[in-house]
């Protein structure tokens, strides 16, 4: 089939694909893409992914570095419209190859609300269901991975991890209280945090044991 019919079918699609180069800058922003997110296609291409607004988010450093690796990743996140609009959102990651040789990644998504029986890991829950202690353990190891060696607020922890801000909050209250998180600043409009020195040993340590649970990998046909 012709390469540029292909690809015109991809940019027509109303499903969500897109597909980056390994900085995270946007190498094709479809039909459906535009539908969901709000960017038009001139406001996206060449750039940045514009729903993840820091480029040091964890989240897409693991894409990429999986992609790398010539592996695929799925995992359920939350993310916002142009507008603010929250989105339950399942991704679909796949490396995408120049010959023998990764170039970028492509990206699949999915809105949660219209999908059935899904088992994707969640990075969010909701703090009144009856989850696992085990389901806290990985939210609140995602947090002092976002937060890493930076100061954040928590807006930005939010927006880096894809954890729900009110869900950050209340993680955090915790983290503070096992004094693996430090919150630095605070006033009516904003809230500063960081790890402690104990919360900088843990961080470590769950990244060389335990990378691999906050996704789950794509199952090989």
């Amino acid at each position: 089939m012709d390469e540029n019919l292909i690809l015109n079918v991809i940019r027509n699609s109303n499903e969500v694909i897109i597909a980056t180069d390994l900085q995270g800058n946007v190498t094709l922003w479809n039909n459906g893409a535009e539908s969901l997110f709000g960017y038009t296609e001139r406001e996206a291409i060449g750039k940045f992914i514009p729903f993840i607004k820091n480029s040091l988010s964890y989240e897409i450093q693991t894409i990429i570095d999986k992609a790398k690796s010539g592996q695929s990743l799925n995992f359920r996140t939350q993310k916002q419209d142009k507008y603010g609009k929250e989105l339950d959102l399942i991704f679909n990651t796949s490396p995408l190859f120049n010959g023998d040789f990764v170039v970028g990644v492509s990206i699949i998504i999915q809105r949660m609300d219209l999908l059935k029986n899904t088992n994707y890991l969640s990075f969010d829950i909701d703090l009144g269901s009856r989850e696992s202690k085990r389901t806290f353990n990985v939210i609140r190891d995602l947090i002092l991975l976002t937060v890493g060696n930076e100061k954040k607020t928590i807006n930005q922890i939010s927006t880096d991890s894809g954890i729900n801000w009110r869900t950050v909050e209340k993680h955090l209250t915790f983290l503070i209280g096992k004094k693996l998180v430090i919150e630095i600043f605070s006033s009516e409009y904003v809230r500063i945090f960081e790890l402690t020195n104990n919360g900088k040993s843990y961080n470590n340590q769950i990244k060389k044991e335990n990378y691999e649970k906050y996704f789950k990998k794509e199952e090989k046909q």
